[in-house]
């Protein structure tokens, strides 16, 4: 069936590959921009937990005379924290945007001509960009459920 589908598609024209390929560069470039920014958010909210979680025994230990740190909601927060640093690892540790090495482009690619070039792209970009859609809207989740475990840590 998928072969009835390949041979239905007509033959791309020139302009419209030269088109399409602009387009293919370019959203891959906004799915790159688009990891590393989840990427730095949760590296950046991580750090802000951190020292907020740092500071807040040491606050408690100046401010007043015998802070109980044994108290559940302490340690409630405390596991909160640790639900953040977790998310945080998972996050940043599975899955990235696929890339073509330049093996892969001087074995496969170079030996075509512009057009069957730029389709091809055109091609390996969109059988990517929904996979790493998918990818980037994870690591968005994981982010804003690290921020309401820090807000349930607040509490």
């Amino acid at each position: 069936m998928a072969d009835e589908r390949e041979a239905q598609v007509p033959e791309p024209a020139p302009a419209a590959v030269a088109l399409a390929y602009e387009i293919a560069v370019d959203a891959y470039a906004s799915a790159r921009e688009q990891w590393e920014s989840v990427h730095r958010r949760i590296d950046t909210f991580l750090s802000f937990v951190t020292t907020v979680t740092i500071a807040a025994p040491v606050a408690a230990g100046a401010v007043f005379e015998d802070p109980d740190f044994s108290s559940p909601l302490l340690i409630s927060a405390g596991a909160a924290y640790l639900m953040v640093v977790l998310l945080a690892l998972v996050s940043r540790s599975f899955g990235a945007i696929q890339q073509m090495s330049p093996k892969e482009l001087q074995e496969q690619w170079l030996h075509l001509e512009e057009g069957e070039f730029k389709a091809g792209i055109i091609d390996w970009s969109g059988r990517h960009n929904a996979r790493s859609r998918v990818i980037i809207a994870r690591k968005h989740f994981a982010a804003n459920t690290m921020a309401l475990f820090f807000v349930v840590e607040a509490l």
